[in-house]
């Protein structure tokens, strides 16, 4: 009796946790749905029982608690070069090449010291690094299948329509094109001073795939580059999640940043904001394998990626001061683990091995930023121009504060309820995750926040110490809080986000797998398959269709303008005869020449008195006016009177301009 009794108790229990678990799940997008219509109470109401259903599942549930992954031993003792000698011969060239690499950048010149800086890190590696442990080559699995299919589809979110989405250019991406003209023109900075400073890498991506590939000088070779390090961030973010959470963790979070219209549309935007999370993501994880291995490599590793990314996007530089918290939060974890007793599943960080490698892979990290060490020296101003404008602008301490947890708040809030309002990287206001992502990002915080409470899991500490500093570069714009929430500031912050919505669907699918049987099972995968279609089909038209009308309502049509600057030239003349008039708040005039074939065309007419001298001068004029500059036009038919005007009735409502063309006689 007793038997049975047992039996029809841990058959009920079997039953109630994965109904409790979907129950939750399709809950909380109830929740999600009300919050991103800003209906702050409704959405309460659901997500309160969603997580308390959540928590219930998964609580004393050993289905629910996801293995840490233990040490490899990935590597073996050996130095990866055999003797002492060499060894030390290599360190001694790493650090006489590393001075002659600063002396030779100095002046802004990356060439002068290109050389023996790319030969420190080489030495450097030969130096320091220990011979990988080779194992004997596998045909690809389920995991590497499956993970090639979610890049693959990650891949079509990026480039799908790539030439036509986004539509238009805005002010940034001339001034980045005139930086990518002055690469191609032989300028070799390693900073860019034009518009407060730009970090090189976007600008010598983009040169290189102008000379190698048929694309020019214009929007589409931008965004080119930017996509392909969107796409390659999907791996990298499956690399993450497999290194705290197991492979389903990483196809899951992989699958999420895939079609995430977050991620979707800082990728394609032809700007430097998806570098961020490209370094983000494989740094994170290799120094989360070096907590777990202390292996050489990792930390080697870890500070050879992060010190390059500190080259791509200024949002980057909040990644050291978080690899200094997640050591801090080790050593603390280890010690408490020390005066406990007991087993981890992590290396000790109590040890000279420890920080020998971590100190060595904070050395590669410098020699990598090594180039931006020499132009801080130098300009100090610029390089830190563009941060600290946002941070302080002469602002009281009291107002300071306010601004920050202000911003705080602000921040927290642009998963779910109220994002950026940026129209080129969002549609303002709309939260930074979906339906689903949304609801799931809910569910995985409430697990994180319990496994670090009730099982003081150090994976969880490690996410939500990397998810609070990874947002620090957008609460930061202390001066300027209405730049904060930042889609894009935020950037290094999507694949821990999508990490954290990935670990509710990671511990169902592992528990129901494990535990459930027969219709069970077959429930839990329509539920998962509905699921991920959804947010496929979600994310694509938000981006594809919402953010693609919006976009382009939003910004002006220098498209169109560039097209009827280019057919003037060629019937009458050349771009030297087509001039644009200023007007508040209008187009760029450099956009319609890029859009027209040439990123040097600056024709701009600031002032109307110039119109007369221009007059003067024999030939064809095409000046492109908007309709409500009156005082432009009464001088433009007072310097030409045989002119023409015509009015241009673009395909975007509100877009029109007016055209005057000043024409040779037949």
């Amino acid at each position: 009796m007793t038997t049975q009794r047992q039996r029809f108790v841990g058959q009920r229990s079997n039953f109630i946790r994965p109904a409790l678990l979907a129950l939750a799940i399709l809950l909380a997008p109830g929740g999600q749905l009300f919050a991103a219509r800003q209906r702050a109470l409704p959405a309460v109401a659901l997500f309160l029982p969603a997580i308390l259903f959540f928590l219930a599942a998964v609580w004393r549930w050993s289905g629910a608690a996801l293995p840490a992954r233990r040490p490899t031993g990935r590597e073996g003792p050996q130095s990866l070069t055999p003797g002492r000698g060499w060894r030390a011969l290599f360190a001694i060239s790493s650090v006489l090449l590393a001075l002659l690499a600063y002396e030779g950048f100095a002046g802004n010149y990356l060439p002068g010291g290109l050389w023996y800086w790319l030969g420190a890190m080489l030495y450097f590696v030969l130096a320091f690094a220990h011979r990988p442990h080779l194992s004997r080559p596998r045909l690809p699995g389920r995991f590497w299948l499956a993970l090639l299919a979610i890049t693959l589809l990650g891949a079509v979110f990026r480039f799908y329509r790539l030439d036509a989405i986004p539509g238009e250019m805005t002010s940034d991406h001339a001034e980045k094109l005139l930086d990518v003209h002055d690469v191609l023109m032989g300028a070799r900075p390693i900073f860019f001073p034009r518009n407060t400073g730009r970090e090189a890498l976007q600008f010598y991506l983009t040169a290189a795939l102008i000379r190698l590939t048929p694309l020019t000088e214009n929007h589409l070779a931008l965004k080119v580059g930017t996509a392909l390090f969107g796409a390659i961030t999907v791996p990298l973010t499956a690399f993450l999640g497999r290194e705290l959470y197991g492979r389903l963790a990483g196809l899951f979070a992989a699958f999420f940043i895939a079609v995430s219209h977050w991620h979707v549309a800082i990728s394609r935007v032809g700007l430097r904001f998806p570098f961020t999370a490209a370094f983000t993501a494989p740094a994170l994880a290799f120094l989360l394998r070096a907590f777990r291995n202390n292996g050489r490599n990792d930390w080697l590793a870890a500070g050879l990626i992060l010190g390059l990314g500190l080259h791509s996007y200024t949002a980057m530089r909040i990644v050291p001061l978080l690899f200094i918290l997640l050591v801090l939060a080790k050593v603390a974890a280890d010690l408490l683990r020390r005066r406990r007793g007991g087993a981890g599943s992590e290396a000790s960080s109590l040890s000279r091995a420890f920080w020998q490698n971590a100190l060595l892979g904070g050395l590669l990290a410098l020699i990598a930023f090594l180039p931006l060490v020499r132009y801080l020296q130098e300009n100090p101003d610029m390089f830190w121009y563009r941060a600290s404008s946002r941070l302080q602008e002469g602002l009281p301490a009291g107002a300071l504060w306010a601004s920050f947890w202000t911003n705080v708040k602000n921040a927290l809030l642009m998963f779910n309820y109220r994002g950026d309002v940026v129209p080129a990287n969002t549609i303002p206001g709309s939260p930074q995750l979906g339906l689903i992502a949304g609801a799931l990002f809910i569910l995985g915080l409430a697990y994180a926040l319990w496994r670090l409470l009730a099982a003081r899991e150090r994976r969880s500490l490690y996410v939500l110490l990397s998810f609070a500093v990874l947002l620090l570069p957008s609460i930061l714009s202390l001066a300027y809080p209405e730049e904060n929430p930042s889609a894009v500031r935020t950037g290094g912050a999507i694949p821990v986000v999508m990490l954290v919505a990935a670990l509710p669907l990671t511990v169902g699918t592992a528990a129901c797998w494990r535990q459930c049987v027969g219709w069970g099972r077959r429930a839990a995968a329509l539920l998962l398959a509905g699921l991920l279609l959804f947010a496929i089909a979600e994310d694509a038209n938000w981006y594809f269709d919402d953010y693609d009308a919006h976009y382009r309502l939003s910004n002006w049509n220098a498209t169109e303008m560039g097209a009827v600057a280019r057919e003037f030239a060629r019937q009458y003349g050349s771009l030297r005869d087509v001039y644009h008039i200023p007007y508040p708040h209008w187009v760029d005039t450099r956009n319609i020449g890029i859009n027209a074939g040439d990123v040097t065309w600056n024709n701009a007419v600031p002032d109307l008195n110039e119109i007369a001298a221009q007059a003067a001068l024999p030939g064809p004029r095409l000046y492109f006016v908007h309709p409500d500059h009156h005082e432009a036009l009464a001088a433009l038919q007072a310097a030409y009177p045989d002119g023409e005007l015509h009015y241009y009735d673009s395909e975007r409502p509100g877009k029109d301009f007016i055209l005057f063309r000043v024409l040779p006689p037949p």
